[in-house]
């Protein structure tokens, strides 16, 4: 991961427009972060509605491991 600093110190080595568009990619990504974490929140309601208990995350790793073969 590259930090702050350096990343602040390589956009200003940037023409305007090259700027811009960095900042449009960032603003698309954080976008599209935005609607996977609703649409996550919208399933997460939905299972809870349903009146089921939730599974203890013991159990629900169990069940993963068993789907993958992981012993």
């Amino acid at each position: 991961m590259i930090a702050v600093a350096d990343l602040v110190a390589r956009m200003q080595t940037l023409s305007e427009e090259r700027i811009a568009r960095v900042v449009s990619l960032i603003e698309d990504l954080a976008e599209l972060e935005a609607r996977e974490h609703a649409e996550d929140l919208a399933t997460a309601r939905e299972a809870l509605a349903d009146g089921e208990p939730p599974v203890p995350w013991e159990e629900a790793k169990a069940r993963l491991d068993a789907l993958h073969g992981i012993p």
